[in-house]
């Protein structure tokens, strides 16, 4: 798995291109699909209850960062449900599985679980598990999830962001991308539409339309409040046109922070989230947001300026 970090680009539009998207990539049957939950559905009974991993395990296994042979992976897990007997994960919403082009028929699984050593300590982890077809069948060779990986890794990982959106408590947020009509792998014949996920259970996704996946960084210091913002660059199919959002969390909810606004990666290519909004010096509580905009009297795009104030909930 690629770690999609900041380190070599400078820009919100050049860390795009290292993004994963919703897309669908090469064809499994519908036999292959239905093996694939079958299979993901063990690896969760798994997870909740010490058995055999080697129905469910490639020999080799990238497992949170490391490779590690089977018969560790299924030590580790062992291991853990033993030392934890009240760890309980259950998976959220529906499984996203994305065909992957390769000499071996494999697929890449994402969703959302519910994790935790206590009901009261549960919370939302962005998981990810590759899975290969194999003369035995369908098997996982690769488990992490983006949280985990970019605590790991210590360096901005674009897929995930942490921060005190509401102002007290650190969280993690993140885009996860759907067909809204079937609710699986994103097609350039259909729509797609992104939710931003906390990993905070009580805060409900935030739905973006038009997206097949993006980037989201953390803003800090835009005002006094305490409060970190959550900047969005969701992505679609074409153009260097696209919109920008801004969250933070209020009375348990993702909020707008400001309107959402157009930014365009052919002359904003090396614009930071810090210079697309940045605080506004001169007005407490308002925040300068960078817009592109098409000027018709000069046929070109242009970059304006705006002081905009940030949103309060009453």
């Amino acid at each position: 798995m690629a770690f999609y970090s900041s380190k070599g680009m400078r820009g919100a539009a050049a860390l795009l291109l290292f993004l994963p998207l919703a897309c669908a990539g090469a064809t499994l049957t519908a036999q292959d699909e239905r093996d694939i939950h079958t299979l993901i559905s063990q690896w969760n009974a798994l997870k909740n209850h010490p058995q055999s991993a080697a129905a469910i395990y490639a020999s080799q296994v990238r497992f949170y960062g490391k490779t590690l042979p089977l018969s560790a992976v299924a030590e580790q897990n062992s291991a853990f449900v033993q030392k934890h007997p009240r760890y309980a994960q259950k998976i959220v919403n529906r499984l996203t599985i994305d065909a992957l082009d390769s000499e071996q028929p494999a697929a890449q699984v994402s969703f959302v679980k519910l994790a935790g050593l206590e009901t009261a300590s549960q919370r939302y982890y962005p998981a990810q598990l590759r899975v290969v077809k194999q003369p035995e069948g369908w098997r996982i060779n690769e488990e992490s999830d983006w949280i985990t990986e970019s605590n790991q890794h210590k360096e901005n990982d674009y897929r995930v962001a942490g921060g005190r959106f509401n102002g007290a408590i650190k969280s993690y947020a993140w885009l996860s991308a759907k067909d809204p009509v079937t609710g699986g792998v994103c097609d350039e014949s259909g729509d797609c539409e992104c939710e931003v996920w906390n990993s905070d259970p009580a805060i409900k996704p935030a739905k973006l339309p038009s997206c097949i996946g993006g980037g989201v960084e953390t803003l800090a210091g835009l005002d006094d409040s305490g409060r970190d913002r959550l900047i969005v660059y969701p992505q679609w199919w074409t153009s260097a046109w696209s919109v920008v959002y801004l969250y933070d969390i209020q009375q348990k909810q993702w909020v707008k922070a400001i309107p959402s606004f157009s930014m365009n990666s052919n002359v904003q290519e090396e614009a930071t989230g810090r210079e697309l909004v940045a605080r506004d010096a001169q007005r407490p509580g308002q925040v300068i947001v960078a817009q592109a905009k098409w000027d018709e009297a000069k046929e070109e795009i242009v970059i304006e300026k705006a002081s905009v104030p940030l949103n309060v909930v009453k």
